[in-house]
């Protein structure tokens, strides 16, 4: 029987540990969270910081897995790859997994691999991002260093907005660490892929559409992509260099990149699977290809042996709710009975209140929609958006009324 140790076991670990389970693997897994739903279906279980690597590290050194995942998760990579590297299972080295979670790291490398991206400077004062607002601007993107969810990510077009980007960039950052690159306009687009045995694997390309400046967050994104199939080749290829340049050789891939007028640019790489069930669902939903069965095959070190794709549509869409207090949301039920329907979600309730859109965090709700042609999923979204009401009150209003 299979041991596989899981770093992570939220909702969006789920499918993974639930194919490792009808395969029936021995399962371990850890999480921050006692209420973190996999934890439930293992076998061992221990709830610890997974962003802690030496704690990590030192549970799966005592359980001796066969395997290590982090599925759909940043936080858990890094120790991932310590028990992996240490362990000498399949999976991310401790190098890759830094070049992979660190974006000067994977500036870095992609510098030196002279592959398209942005123009970029570290900064750890505000003195040194004026600099390099200077330098790269007159519209650069403020970053912290490591993260995920677009948390503390914006774009600053006038030095006096600087202070706000930078400090909010600088929260969000473990090391307090920034990065200021230069803007770069275009569509964006993303590839989920795999690397196996150091076999590139690309399996989806999306396009995305995104939020107003200052902030620049994925409010729908359409799969496939629809970009013509010379661009969807220079996606894959670049695609494949940036893997090769961060060292990644055994795990799923989740890459975005600006379509510039020279052709298309890396914006960042992850060594994992796209999180929101995009690669655990809407992948497979539009492709057909099992992708928690593929992961555990990786963390297994079994040969990937994908059948041939399919080609259906799907929209990943995240409504635009207007900030204030909500005071009533209708017809999620509605929303989530129609067979189209991949998932709904919807993040707020009664007397919350909803923020101007800056991260991932402020969202109001998510769906996802499959069908067989992208006139269809274009429908059924539709469909859904009319359904479910989010209905707000601004702060002006609430004090007319008080």
């Amino acid at each position: 029987m299979a041991h596989l140790l899981f770093i992570g076991a939220g909702p969006f670990q789920m499918p993974v540990i639930e194919e490792a389970r009808a395969r029936g693997c021995r399962i371990s897994a850890v999480d921050g969270s006692a209420d973190a739903p996999g934890l439930a279906l293992a076998d061992t279980s221990a709830v610890v910081d997974i962003r802690n690597v030496e704690a990590c590290l030192a549970l799966g050194l005592g359980l001796q897995p066969d395997g290590v995942l982090a599925v759909a998760t940043e936080a858990g990579i890094p120790a991932a790859a310590a028990i992996a590297e240490t362990l000498d299972l399949p999976g991310l080295r401790v190098d890759t997994a830094r070049k992979a979670t660190n974006k000067r790291a994977m500036r870095d490398a992609f510098e030196a691999a002279s592959l398209p991206s942005a123009r970029y400077r570290l900064c750890r004062r505000l003195d040194e991002a004026g600099a390099a607002f200077r330098e790269l601007g007159p519209e650069v993107v403020v970053k912290p260093i490591n993260g995920a969810g677009s948390r503390g990510v914006s774009m600053v077009t006038r030095l006096d907005d600087m202070v706000e980007a930078f400090e909010a960039a600088r929260t969000a950052a473990a090391s307090g660490e920034v990065l200021i690159e230069n803007f770069m306009a275009g569509p964006e687009v993303a590839l989920e892929g795999v690397m196996s045995a150091g076999r590139f694997i690309p399996l989806l390309v999306s396009d995305k559409t995104r939020s107003d400046p200052p902030a620049l967050l994925d409010i729908s994104i359409t799969y496939p992509s629809l970009r013509p199939a010379i661009e969807i080749e220079a996606i894959h290829a670049l695609a494949e260099a940036g893997a090769r340049a961060l060292g990644i050789e055994n795990a799923p891939i989740h890459v975005e990149m600006i379509m510039t007028t020279d052709g298309p640019h890396l914006v960042e790489m992850a060594a994992r699977g796209a999180g929101f069930h995009v690669f655990n669902t809407i992948v497979p939903a539009v492709t057909g290809i099992d992708t928690p069965a593929l992961q555990v095959d990786l963390a297994l070190g079994i040969p990937i042996a994908l059948p041939d794709a399919e080609s259906r549509a799907a929209i990943l869409d995240f409504p635009l709710v207007a900030p204030g207090t909500v005071v009533a949301v209708e017809g999620l039920d509605e929303v989530r009975a129609d067979p189209q329907v991949l998932f709904a979600e919807c993040f707020v309730k009664p007397g919350d209140r909803v923020r101007p859109l800056k991260s991932g965090s402020d969202r109001a709700a998510a769906i996802a929609v499959a069908a067989d042609t992208a006139q269809d999923a274009r429908a059924a979204l539709e469909r859904a958006r009319t359904t479910l009401r989010i209905e707000t009150v601004s702060e002006a209003a609430r004090s007319e009324i008080a």
